[in-house]
Parts: structure tokens; sequence; C-alpha cells
């Protein structure tokens, strides 16, 4: 069967249908044949390894044997070391749930889980397939020498003068002898093997793995049919072979090898390939089939590694290309970075565990105890002023967390009105607020408050949920076990708390819960990586995310309720971050009213950064010029930059943007104006109102440092 995304389940997060399993070591020997027993286990090594790489998640498999009991019987699934230390098992009832905690890149040492990674060297004689650390400082010896000319690469090649010379006269002779015994053993550059009794076996998995291994070495020699430790001649029988068919198997083999390229030449697998005869007693018996591989520029595959990620709700398999990119990721030049620190990344605009820079540690541990603090003897709320302005809009409210809260002895319960929001998800219209528990022996829990049940918010609720999970590996780079649990209730007219029936918290190991004040806040801490962090500009130029952390004006000027702050006038330093402050307040639009680009505008005085706004594709970005010549029908709400360049002498923008966001009296819509008086380089009147008439109005004095200039 292939692996599917179970999406009915109560768990936050991935979880995979893996069928039905026989579990239990005996059970399991006992199965006959054996090959009943193979396919359950390559679903459940698959899954496992997908879902390492795409954060962590859940297996889920029918247990076969209704006798079966986890707590008496072994598993017997013989997963490989590489999974140790990442899964948890667990019976429910018939089901066998395996959780799946996210790749550890500084643990592993590797970027990526990898059950093999079918890249072969040569060792003396033998064809050894490297391990993901072995491979891994393959390629990057091979990236250095591609870097090499031709000459230079052979001249550090290392040779076997006679042994590769009796190779080939050996490749050169058109006759040979049955159970001749050839002056030449197997060696760095040569290599015997037998034909097997299935001939397609011989090409599909043993000349592969030959190729590989000569391909990525010095080349070398593939002898079939003589055998490996006697070194006769055996060959195969002339009634058993169709030469032409075998060639054209043997030429498609390599010829489909997996590579890949660091140099700029492309240049493919080049092999030669003879059939030598092998005659007894003056008859011919059968053929030798000699195999001649050249040293290859880069990197020769017997097959495609065996890796998997989570992709479109499939178990997608990892290309060679996409493979080797991921272990091969840049890191960041750390001198452009003095101020940063890495961390693995499992964003969807990148592959897992790709290396992430954030601002330094102590600032991380600030903001998590000033925003998020964790006392050691009360669940504390925060942000204290946002639970009693909730408490004094909701009647029940405050009963309700107060019940909650009871059996809870130490935590913090972290409220907003909506977390889809800050997590760039579109609002729920239905829901009063929403908390995140981080409690000391319990899991986290995301508590949703509606004003009315809709038994289509689960799916909401459940993907805000997963949402989180995921973002904290992903920018939060948590590397421990977590997850989060989604809690639903309903807050009926009279203030009654109702719990609706499908809120069903799935029941997770307890190795997921938070033991101790330190585990929470180092849960914590990335969870101020979720919330202040921002990916930033120069990214592409290091090719690595490179994050930013928000400063308290730029978190507290984000956090602001947009339905209450439809004007605001933002005044900032230079370096404040104030065109990305408009980003992402734009983007907080498109989710708080569910807007479509083209319903927000941008408005700028110049073409670079006009530009700049427009391929980000979150709205519609003009000139103050050009705002002034047509009409914006479709245009809700409307954010200015750098407004004190601005002038009136093609009209009152001023005017007009404020007409256009109200002209819908029942809903008006948002309209911020950035500025900085202090970079004012025009004299002309700029159409702005006068400063004491800029109110509302927030001030940014801090600064966020970029490497590049956003727009000249």
């Amino acid at each position: 069967m292939s692996l599917k995304i179970d999406l009915e389940t109560n768990f936050a997060e991935f979880v995979i249908d893996a069928g039905e399993v026989i579990l239990g070591t005996q059970q399991r020997t006992d199965m006959n044949p054996p090959l009943l027993r193979v396919k359950p286990n390559e679903n459940i090594l698959q899954a496992v390894c997908a879902l390492l790489n795409s954060g962590g998640g859940v297996i889920k498999a029918k247990i076969k044997d209704e006798d079966y009991n986890h707590e008496i019987h072994e598993v017997g699934l013989d997963l490989p070391p590489v999974f140790e230390g990442y899964l948890d098992e667990m019976q429910q009832g018939k089901l066998f749930l395996i959780f799946v905690t996210s790749w550890n890149t500084d643990v592993s040492g590797v970027p990526l889980a990898t059950l093999c990674s079918n890249l072969y060297h040569r060792y003396r004689s033998s064809n050894n397939v490297m391990d993901s650390h072995k491979a891994l400082i393959f390629l990057k010896e091979k990236t250095d020498s591609s870097l090499l000319s031709p000459q230079e690469a052979q001249a550090g090649a290392h040779r076997e003068d006679d042994t590769e010379d009796s190779a080939a006269a050996l490749f050169d002779r058109e006759q040979l002898q049955y159970l001749e015994k050839l002056n030449l053993t197997e060696s760095m550059h040569v290599e015997f093997q037998m034909f097997p009794t299935a001939l397609s076996q011989c090409v599909k998995e043993r000349l592969a793995r030959c190729v590989s291994a000569l391909a990525n070495a010095e080349g070398g020699y593939v002898f079939l049919g003589v055998h490996d430790e006697t070194h006769q001649v055996i060959g195969c029988e002339k009634e058993k072979i169709n030469l032409s068919k075998f060639k054209n198997s043997v030429e498609c083999c390599i010829r489909k090898l997996p590579v890949y390229h660091f140099c700029t030449q492309r240049h493919t697998t080049q092999c030669s390939i003879r059939f030598l005869q092998v005659h007894d007693k003056g008859d011919l018996r059968g053929y030798v089939c000699a195999v001649k591989v050249e040293r290859f520029c880069c990197v020769v595959f017997a097959k495609v590694p065996n890796s998997w990620q989570l992709k479109a709700n499939k178990v997608k398999p990892l290309t060679t290309k996409q493979w080797v990119d991921w272990m091969m990721q840049a890191k960041p030049v750390r001198r452009r970075l003095s101020e940063m620190f890495l961390e693995p990344s499992l964003s969807p605009s990148m592959p897992p565990s790709r290396t992430v820079c954030t601002q330094n540690l102590e600032r991380l541990k600030v903001l998590q105890k000033h925003y998020f603090p964790v006392s050691s003897h009360r669940v504390a709320y925060a942000p204290e002023s946002l639970y009693q302005e909730l408490c004094s809009e909701h009647k029940g409210l405050r009963d309700l967390i107060d019940r909650e809260m009871r059996p809870v002895s130490r935590g913090i319960l972290i409220f907003s009105r909506s977390w889809a929001v800050d997590l760039g998800l579109k609002e729920n219209q239905g829901v009063i607020c929403e908390a995140l528990l981080i409690s000391q022996n319990n899991t986290p829990i995301l508590y949703t408050v509606f004003r009315k049940w809709d038994e289509r918010f689960k799916d909401d609720s459940m993907k805000v949920a997963s949402s989180l999970k995921q973002r904290l590996v992903d920018t939060g780079g948590y590397t421990g076990r977590v997850c989060i649990v989604p809690l639903f209730f309903q807050l009926n007219p009279v203030g009654t708390p109702v719990t609706p029936h499908s809120s069903v918290a799935q029941i997770y190991p307890e190795s997921y819960n938070l033991t101790t004040i330190q585990h929470m806040e180092t849960l914590l801490r990335s969870l101020v990586r979720v919330l202040f962090g921002f990916r930033s500009f120069v990214s592409e130029k290091l090719g690595s995310e490179t994050w930013n952390l928000l400063t308290d004006q730029q978190y507290e000027l984000l956090s602001k309720n947009l339905h209450e702050t439809r004007q605001l006038f933002v005044h900032g330093l230079p370096g404040s971050g104030k065109t990305t402050m408009a980003l992402k307040v734009m983007q907080k639009i498109r989710n708080v009213f569910h807007c479509e680009p083209h319903e927000i505008l941008y408005i700028c005085e110049k073409q670079p950064l006009k530009k700049f706004v427009s391929n980000k594709k979150i709205c519609k970005a003009v000139t103050r010029k050009y705002f002034m010549k047509h009409d914006f029908a479709e245009i809700q709400h409307i954010i200015v930059d750098e407004a004190q360049n601005f002038c009136t002498k093609d009209g009152d923008w001023y005017k007009k943007a404020k007409t256009i966001t109200q002209r819908r009296k029942d809903c008006p819509g948002v309209l911020w104006i950035f500025l900085d008086h202090s970079q004012t380089n025009q004299l002309s009147c700029s159409g702005l109102p006068v400063l004491s008439d800029q109110l509302p109005r927030e001030e940014l004095t801090g600064t966020v440092l970029h490497e590049e200039e956003i727009a000249p």
C-alpha cells in the first residue's frame, strides 16, 4: 500500500496511516512466507524517515493480532539504529502508535535522516556503501576537487601500474579458457563477479554498486563471470545469455545511474563494455562480460538515496538532487553574522533542518523572561492586560480559565485574540480568544474559546495547533519532543462554558511532558523565535535562512488589534525597520480581514522600493504619482511608506487615501502611515497633517541591522 496522511485524526500534527501490521518478534518470525513481513516494515521505515525530515509526527497502524499486548510482547519491527532516540511507542486498543520527533542535526551530525545513501566507494577490493557521515565528507571533498582541472585531478590519483596494466590487457583479450586461472587479483581497480541465476539482478544490483564504487574512486574494471576467490574463468553459458539484450541492459543500467555534478562539465558516466569468449576444449562455452569504468568527475550513485519527506500530504522520496542539496546546505559566513547563532529549521519554504541564523541567545533569554516568565509556584497569565481586557468583554471567560487552571501548579498561559493571525493564518471570526498553556508535567495545550460552536471550526483549530507545533520546530529550532494538544470551548450567551463533544484530546507518551522549568523555558525561547522572528532580506545572498528578532517596540506594534487601530502614524528612526513593519502589517491585514492582495495597497515614492514590495506578492504596490492618477475601486486598506518625502503637487494624497479606506462606513479599512522626518529630502508640502494632528501615533526608536539596503 502507498502511505498516506490521515486527515481525520485528532492529533494536531502529521499522522501517517501505515495500514495493518503484525507485531511481536515471534509473531513476525512465524509469518510465512517471510516476504509478508517485509512490506509492512518498509512502510514503517519510510514513514519514520519522512516524519524525521518533516518536523515529526505520528504513525498509526492497525494491529492484526488480536492477542498482541505492547506491555507484554516485543514490537519486533527491527528498526535501524539511526532511529534510536527519536521514537516512542504506544498501544491504544487495536491501534499501534509510533511518535516521531524531529531530526536533530546537532546530535546526528548530518542534515537529514537517510536509510541508505546508495553512494558507494572502493576500499581495497570491496564496494562499500557510505553511511550519511561518510557520504557528507565525500561530498565535501568532491566539492573541493571539482575546482581542480582534469590534469590536477589526475595527478592526485593513485595508480597501481601492474594491476591496471594487467586488467587492461585482460579487457582487450578476445578469448579466455574455461577454468583458466587469471594472473590477476581483485584490487582497488579490479572487481570479479559471478553471474547470478537471475541476470537482471546482476545488472540492477551488483553491477550498479560496482560502477558507483569505481566511478567514485579512480575507475577500474568489472569482470562478470570470474570467480572472486579462485580467480578462475567461469563465464555465463551461451544458451543462457542473449548478448545484444544483455548489453542493452548493462548500458541502460549505467546510463540511468543517478549522478550529481559539482562541476560545470555535466559529463555522464563513461563505461566501455566487451564480451570475452570463453572456450572449453576448443568449443565456445559462454562469455565473460567486461566493463571498463572511467573515473567520474563528480558523484555516481547506485540508485536514488533512500530518504523521504512529507509533501502535499503524501510521503515522497527525495530525488538525488534534493538529497545532495539538502546534505550540502551552505553554512553562513559567521564573520558577517557576529550577532547571530545557528538553529535548524523545517519551514515549508526550505528543506527541513536547513541552517537558520537568529540574533544572539542572550537576547532570546531576556525576551522570554520579559514576555513569557515562568513562575515556580503559580500559573502566570501573559499578557496580563489582554487577559483582563478579554474577561471584561466576555462574561464567564474568567470562570472558564479558573476552572481549567485549577489542576495546574506552575506554568504560563499565553493569551491572544487569534493565535492563527500570530502564525500567519487567517483569523476565525467565531473565536473569542486562544490561549497556549505551557505547564510543568504536562504537554502544551492550546485552548480555543468560541462564541458559537460550529463543527467546521474544529479543523481550523487543529490547523492552528498543528501550525504552532511545526513552527516551534521550524523557525523556533526546538529539537526536543513537542506537541500541541488542542481543546475547544464554547462560551454561550449567558457566559457558561461548554466543552464541544468533538474536543477529544489525544494522549501522548509521558516523554512529551515538560518535566522541568528549564524544559519549559527552552520551549518558550523557541516560541520567542516564532513570534519575534522575521526572515532577513539577506537570506538569498548568504545561501541560508537568516532571521532577525523584532525589537520590543516592533512586537508591540504588530500586536495591536487592527479592529481598534484602523489608522495609525508610525514614526521611525533610520534602520528601525519601518518597511519590514509595513510588510508584516499587510500580512496581518490579509489574515484578520480575509483580504486578497489586490485589496491592499502599498504606496511609496520611489520605483525601486515599489518593485521590491511588489515582488513579495502580498499587495498591490504603486508610487505616489501613480496613486494620484488612478482609481482604486477594489482597495480596502492602504499602507504608506516613507511618507515624509511625499508632496502634494499631484494632489492631496492623504485625503484620497483616507477617503478610500473610510468609504465603508460600517467597516472602515486600515490606513497606516510610516515616516521619518529626519530623512526628509524635499522642501515642498508633504501633504501630511501637522505633527500634533498625526494621531494616534507610535514611535520606533530601536534599530534592526540589515546587511544590505532594502531599496536605493
